[in-house]
């Protein structure tokens, strides 16, 4: 039998009916929509040149960012990855990052080849990374002032206690 077309022991055949859908569509896959449109927000993508895109996030942070946000999705996240160790590395433990997964659905659109056939959709789910940079800088922390309720507490308090006698 090492001549024969045989299916693989363990595998379905696959019927005609699978075959004819699959050879007479064509798969458009629709990118993400982002769902936030801020200036901190990078979304990192397989397309745009990574020293490029590592540029932007070091303008961004030292144009006086507090915190940039990376986002990317399947075959990006590792350069996403890549993009986060390198700025933190290079800024001397000026930057600090936090890691959430997340599993995004996205849609495609099944268009067909000839016009008898309308245009279906096929849902996919696609993991996703969201790297949070933060500025660790000592010039950013912000020192809260005391209210005038508390010193006015504070000053009352000297006072509350016994008086010692003098020596």
């Amino acid at each position: 039998m090492m001549g024969s077309n045989y299916p693989e022991h363990g595998t379905k055949p696959r019927s005609a009916k699978y075959h004819k859908q699959q050879n007479h569509r064509v798969v458009r896959k629709q990118p993400p929509r982002p769902a936030v449109s801020d200036r901190h927000n990078i979304y990192i993508t397989s397309k745009t040149d990574f020293k490029a895109q590592q540029r932007r996030c070091e303008e961004l942070i030292n144009s006086g960012a507090h915190e940039i946000f990376l986002h990317c999705m399947g075959f990006s996240v590792t350069r996403g990855l890549n993009i986060a160790l390198r700025l933190v590395q290079n800024s001397d433990g000026a930057l600090s990052y936090a890691i959430n997964t997340s599993t995004v659905q996205l849609v495609d659109e099944l268009h067909p080849l000839c016009d008898a056939e309308d245009i279906t959709f096929r849902q996919r789910n696609n993991s996703a990374l969201h790297i949070k940079i933060l500025n660790n800088s000592l010039f950013d922390i912000a020192v809260p002032q005391p209210s005038q309720s508390q010193t006015q507490a504070q000053s009352l308090g000297q006072f509350r206690g016994k008086a010692k006698a003098r020596q």
